[in-house]
């Protein structure tokens, strides 16, 4: 990592200091890099990034995430709102619990977001670098 500045005051306060200065640990880092790595992650952060909602039932995110799949340039075979609710149940959405972005309850499908700054910054940074504009 390079020590160049970018301008604004975190920047200046972080300038040549390593991520345990920062008090980013390894796990943090780690973590949000495996929230980003699947587009489904990605999307459930930046639906609820691009909203005033903090809360969710599983059904209308997998709706809402099938529409962004079905417009985005995701290769993938199946993008209806079933597949895609089984998908996040049974493993998107405890990912995103275990590392602590949301609360979600499998028995009411409820999903409560917390949110990062840190991994919403670099979700619409993946979204900008594919050209996904939705959400």
């Amino acid at each position: 990592m390079s020590n160049q500045r970018n301008g604004g005051s975190q920047s200046d306060q972080w300038c040549g200091m390593t991520p345990s200065e920062r008090t980013l640990s390894t796990a943090d880092v780690d973590d949000v890099f495996e929230v980003l790595s699947d587009w489904r992650r990605r999307a459930v952060c930046r639906y609820f990034a691009s909203s005033d909602q903090t809360a969710a039932d599983v059904a209308a995110l997998a709706s809402a995430i099938s529409e962004h799949g079905e417009t985005s340039m995701v290769d993938t075979t199946d993008t209806s709102p079933s597949t895609i609710r089984t998908q996040l149940e049974e493993e998107h959405l405890p990912v995103l619990h275990r590392i602590g972005l949301i609360d979600y309850d499998e028995r009411s499908g409820a999903v409560k977001y917390w949110g990062s700054p840190t991994v919403e910054k670099w979700a619409d940074h993946a979204a900008a670098v594919t050209q996904q504009t939705d959400f």
